[in-house]
């Protein structure tokens, strides 16, 4: 029978009180059966995806919105013990984006800047339209809560001590994306999706 847990997921032991809204694992092992049921194991890897609560700034009135996105290549190596062992290399090219109202915990230098809107009236002809600024540039930093984003996010691990105890095996984290978001009145709330390799 498999082990499952089930329980109320504020009680969640790992990651309460950290503001967590929501944390998503997934690990894979590639298993193959080759001749004369002989098993050969492939890579260790897996993903890891985190919602949560920002702070929230004096200085925001209008939505806005704010991430970036690195690149990473997936390599495998057969170690002396015939264990494979999967590398991600970093590709270099983060994307990175701000828009309408952010955080002062958030900047990029800017490539260019050009106008965004929202307008639908499926609810009414009262609903709210928003026309803001957007500007695609690099260099992002997110220097807030509950993890920091940086430049050197896209070419080094990402170090985060509350997730030790749910990561198999001392795993290494890769940024893969982050997303900042905020629509008034509530709180923003910053997305982290992470690749990971380990040894199984």
């Amino acid at each position: 029978m498999a082990v499952c847990t089930c329980n109320v997921a504020g009680n969640f032991p790992y990651l309460a009180g950290l503001g967590i809204i929501s944390a998503s694992l997934r690990t894979n092992i590639e298993t193959n059966i080759v001749g004369d049921n002989i098993i050969v194991y492939g890579p260790a890897y897996g993903d890891l995806a985190i919602t949560a609560y920002a702070p929230l700034s004096s200085y925001l009135n209008c939505p806005g919105k704010a991430g970036v996105s690195f690149s990473w290549e997936k390599r495998i190596e057969c170690d002396d013990t015939s264990q494979l062992i999967v590398h991600f290399i970093p590709r270099g090219n983060a994307k990175a984006y701000i828009e309408g109202d952010v955080d002062p915990n958030i900047s990029v230098v800017p490539i260019a800047t050009y106008n965004s809107f929202s307008a639908s009236a499926a609810s009414g002809p009262a609903s709210v339209y928003y026309d803001v600024m957007h500007t695609d540039g690099y260099d992002f930093y997110y220097n807030g809560n509950p993890i920091r984003v940086s430049p050197s996010s896209g070419f080094n691990t990402t170090d985060v001590g509350f997730l030790n105890g749910i990561l198999p095996n001392n795993s290494k984290l890769y940024l893969q994306s982050f997303s900042w978001e905020y629509t008034p009145p509530n709180v923003p709330q910053v997305s982290y999706s992470f690749l990971f390799n380990y040894i199984p």
